[in-house]
Parts: structure tokens; sequence; C-alpha cells
């Protein structure tokens, strides 16, 4: 099993630095993946250094077999740390709409802002990631699109405070907003493309598509986003004065994408089995990459491609 880990000049400032991080969100697929590379970096040292919270308090086991514990995210403006850095992936997403109801939904993600923002304006991190979502430009809505416009009002929530608040005038603010994801701890497999495109190939084919109409994505490493993001924060590089968009070095469409994964893992005969196709009504969820790669330029990070995103993601699942 190899470890993903920040680049070594981000994992030498973060070192450098002193600072600690907290860390929303920590069960999730983001969350464990910056946990991951925290632990690459922090060794025996990451539960002092690393304070991580989630819907609920839970004890986290790392690959590694390093303990930690989560607690509750609504203890975080209670809790002093150091000077930090804060990754915030904590939300509720959009798959809880109907399990939820619209009002309890927005109700629920309201109150994880309330307290992120409490904490932002109590403790004034050194820098923050703010994760955001392509689904801010599905419209503007808030009953046909609540996780997007959320995810938007949050945006706008944190760059003002940003920007009028004299303890957070100098911080460093990232706002990544993601599209498709690949790599280690993928979650729920059978909710994403790719994931259920390897899963069919891990249990042998055939591999089940079930789009009538042409579907594009194009997808970025977690790694490679956490390192970004990273980097960011602690270089002296540019940082973008606004929110950008993730997308990896090339959009695909799924028919192809299966068939790359297929001959990725070995299986290029396996038969794909997929619906005529209405070409009339694509489905594109892809974001610029431009302001992300040119990032990735400046911070000197090289991003992986497609094939390497799809051997990491089939490795995590058990290939």
């Amino acid at each position: 099993m190899t470890r993903m880990c920040l680049s070594p000049a981000t994992r030498d400032l973060l070192v450098e630095s002193g600072l600690e991080v907290v860390i929303t969100g920590a069960s999730g697929w983001l969350g464990q993946a910056t946990l991951e590379m925290l632990d690459s970096t922090f060794g025996p040292t990451l539960p002092s250094k690393v304070h991580a919270y989630s819907s609920t308090a839970r004890d986290l086991t790392l690959r590694s077999g390093t303990e930690l514990q989560a607690r509750p995210l609504e203890e975080l403006p209670g809790r002093k740390v150091g000077p930090h850095l804060l990754a915030h992936y904590a939300f509720t997403t959009r798959e809880f709409v109907p399990q939820f109801g619209a009002a309890d939904y927005v109700s629920r993600n309201k109150e994880i802002t309330t307290v992120v923002a409490n904490h932002l304006v109590a403790r004034s991190p050194k820098g923050i990631v703010a994760l955001s979502s392509g689904a801010v430009y599905l419209g503007d809505d808030l009953e046909a699109n609540p996780y997007g416009v959320l995810k938007a009002r949050d945006e706008r929530l944190f760059m003002n405070l940003a920007r009028e608040s004299a303890d957070l005038a100098n911080i460093r603010l990232v706002i990544p907003r993601l599209f498709n994801l690949a790599g280690p701890f993928l979650n729920k497999p059978d909710r994403y493309v790719l994931g259920s495109v390897i899963e069919d190939v891990l249990r042998g084919g055939p591999i089940r598509l079930s789009a009538a109409r042409p579907v594009f994505r194009s997808y970025v490493h977690v790694a490679d986003l956490v390192d970004l993001c990273f980097a960011i924060l602690l270089g002296d590089g540019p940082v973008p004065d606004g929110p950008f968009d993730t997308a990896g070095e090339r959009e695909v469409e799924v028919g192809e994408l299966a068939e790359i994964v297929a001959r990725t893992l070995g299986r290029p005969d396996i038969p794909i089995e997929r619906p005529p196709i209405d070409p009339t009504n694509p489905d594109r969820y892809v974001g610029d990459g431009t302001m992300m790669h040119n990032l990735a330029r400046d911070y000197g990070l090289k991003l992986k491609d497609l094939v390497q995103q799809i051997e990491d993601t089939a490795r995590f699942m058990g290939a």
C-alpha cells in the first residue's frame, strides 16, 4: 500500500510553519485523504497537530494504523487551537435532500456554515480551504438546486469575511469548485460513474451504463486537489481572487471512460452494455480547468492523468 503524501516542498513548508490543521468533514472522502497526507507529514505527532471534526464523535484509524479522534462539529467554536490552517469539507450533500426534505436539508447546512463562520471570527486561521461545488452553475433556484445555491452562498460568505474582518485581512483563502473526483477513499462507489464502472470490471463484467444520452466528465485526483490547496495556503505564489473549477487533463464521455477503465485494469475484452443514445441532450458536468492547471504550474505540481487516477481508484477498491 502506497500512502498519499504532500509534495516535498509543501510538506516542508507545513512542518516549518509550526501551524496546526483543523479539518471539518474529516470522515468523508476529502477529509480522509487529507488526514492520510498529513499523517505522512507529521508522523507520530499527528494527534497533537491535527484537529478532526465530523458530524458526530468517532474514532478514526488511518491506513498507517494511527488512531485519531474526531470531535462533533458543533464543538468547533468552543475549542482553543493555536495558529492553524482550516480545511473545511463538512456539508450535507445533495443525495440527502429526499431523505431530510428541502427545509431540513437547508437548515442542517446553515447550521454547519454558522459553526464554521463562528470559528473563523473567533480563531482567525492563517489559511482556509472552503470546498465548493460545480453545482453552483446548475441554477439559483433554492428549491430546484439547494446544494448548489447553498454552496454559492457559502462562497460569498467566506469571501466577505476575509475582505471585511481585520483579523482575516492577510488570510489565504482557497475555494475549489469540485466537479469529479478520483482516487483513494472513494465512498459509495455506486453513486459515481467511475466507481460504478470499476466495480463492474472487478466483478468480472459486463460494464453496465444506464445513460441513454452522452455523459461527459473530467476527473481530478484527490491527492492532487489537496496538495494544490495546501501549496497555495503555505506558499508565496498567487492566490485566486475567487473560486476556481476543478478539471483533469481531458474531458471524457462515459462510454470511452468504460473502455479506458477496462484496458487499464487488463480487461479490454469486457462487454459494455448501454441503451441506445439520444445525442440531443448531453449531460456535461465539466469545469473549466484553466485556473487550476495554471496554479498547479505556478506551484510546480504535476497533476495525475486519467489512467493514473483510474489505477489508484481501482487499487483502493481492491483491484
